[in-house]
């Protein structure tokens, strides 16, 4: 028996456009990937406002010793000041030694549920 003329035609005819199951896995697939770009862009916001945080805590103690440092050793005191956003500012002048004093500057603030910190330490001359 000879073969259909048109055998290949209807093979070709039948075979067009994608089936459920390909669609569905491709959706499955496209979805992955979007949960996958929404949960770095989540990390990357939390890294960005961690690091905008610790800006301005370094930011505050810089401030605070050029303050210490611009009043001069004899005025130089102990101290704290609360400010807003949980951020917090301590500094402590020790006493005068060899014409010096040691001033410590700590900024203070919460990130995500924990309590951080920076220390900048410098010499005022007397």
């Amino acid at each position: 028996m000879a073969p259909h003329p048109d055998r290949h035609l209807v093979a070709r005819v039948g075979r067009r456009g994608f089936t459920v199951v390909e669609v569905l896995v491709a959706l499955i697939v496209v979805a992955v990937g979007l949960l996958g770009v929404a949960g770095a862009s989540v990390t990357a916001l939390r890294a960005s406002s961690a690091a905008l945080r610790e800006r301005a805590a370094v930011t505050r103690a810089r401030s605070r010793l050029a303050l210490l440092e611009a009043a001069g050793c004899a005025a130089a005191a102990d101290g704290m000041r609360a400010l807003g956003m949980g951020l917090e500012d301590r500094w402590s002048v020790g006493a005068v030694v060899n014409g010096t004093r040691m001033v410590e500057v700590s900024a203070q603030w919460d990130d995500t549920g924990r309590r951080r910190a920076v220390q900048l330490r410098s010499a005022l001359l007397c």
